[in-house]
């Protein structure tokens, strides 16, 4: 190995922590989802009156999308790249927030909840 190139194999990434910040943000957005859930389950049940375990399925049609789906969402990023498959997944996130702030049926709530 020529010495440029081992030098240019020892510098670390410039945008490493461009790639940390977005990473966290992303992580943000889902905990968003994730655990402030209970903080809306009974204001939701006293507006509509679906019942909390009604409620709570939607939730649980988040958890199943979001863990069984990755094997796919790998194979997305494989054949299309990160950058695509994030852009899109940032898209079906506020797509999903709009759709929950508008849910006025146990139909909507549980459609976003799965988007």
């Amino acid at each position: 190995m020529s010495l440029d190139a081992s030098a240019t194999a020892r510098q670390p990434s410039t945008n490493r922590w461009g790639q940390l910040v977005i990473g966290i943000a992303c992580m943000v957005m889902i905990a968003n989802l994730q655990y402030g859930w209970n903080l809306f389950v009974n204001p939701i049940d006293h507006k509509y009156h679906w019942g909390r375990a009604a409620i709570q399925v939607a939730f649980s049609l988040f958890v199943l999308a979001e863990t069984w789906l990755v094997p796919i969402e790998g194979w997305f990023v494989d054949r299309f790249g990160p950058r695509v498959v994030i852009m899109v997944g940032g898209i079906l996130v506020a797509l999903a927030w709009a759709l929950d702030s508008m849910a006025s049926s146990l139909f909507m709530l549980r459609t976003a909840a799965v988007i």
